[in-house]
């Protein structure tokens, strides 16, 4: 009984391993690279912040109601690597997160992030809009309400 528990508890810890998966600052710029038609809506956020747990909904809400569309949700945490397990993933899986998950694996931020905006005072919630094929982009350094990520998504999208 007590492999079973032991199994089980593996296999439910691994699927949540997949959903969320670090990144670095140079995989995540190739993401930024993509040249389809495609809104890509990247929002900078964290466990402990929380204007950022309050603006997620909508963002998943985004994720569901855009499927199969061309526009992606990515959300960044901006968590330490170590927490991934104890508390990033408990967070994507209490909340059922289902939008595209990575945990930036990049403790200098002075590093990189003038690169992602150099108008961004590394502050969060964040937000990146861009569509390379449109030359569309905005980035948005503050909380967003519903109705707000809704007009910007309607702004951009295909």
């Amino acid at each position: 009984m007590l492999l079973v528990a032991f199994v089980l508890f593996a296999a439910t810890a691994s699927l949540a391993q997949q959903k969320v998966s670090t990144i670095k600052f140079d995989e995540l710029q190739k993401i930024r690279a993509s040249p389809h038609d495609t809104l890509y809506v990247v929002n900078y956020w964290a466990t402990w912040c929380k204007p950022c747990i309050k603006e997620m909904p909508y963002f998943e809400a985004i994720t569901q109601q855009y499927k199969g569309q061309p526009v992606r949700v990515i959300l960044v945490s901006m968590d330490a690597v170590q927490d991934l397990e104890k508390r990033v993933i408990p967070f994507v899986e209490k909340r059922n997160l289902q939008s595209r998950l990575y945990l930036l694996d990049e403790p200098d931020g002075n590093t990189w992030i003038d690169r992602i905006e150099p108008k961004w005072s590394g502050a969060i919630p964040a937000t990146m809009f861009f569509n390379n094929k449109r030359k569309q982009y905005e980035f948005v350094e503050r909380e967003l309400s519903e109705a707000e990520l809704q007009e910007l998504i309607n702004k951009y999208k295909p």
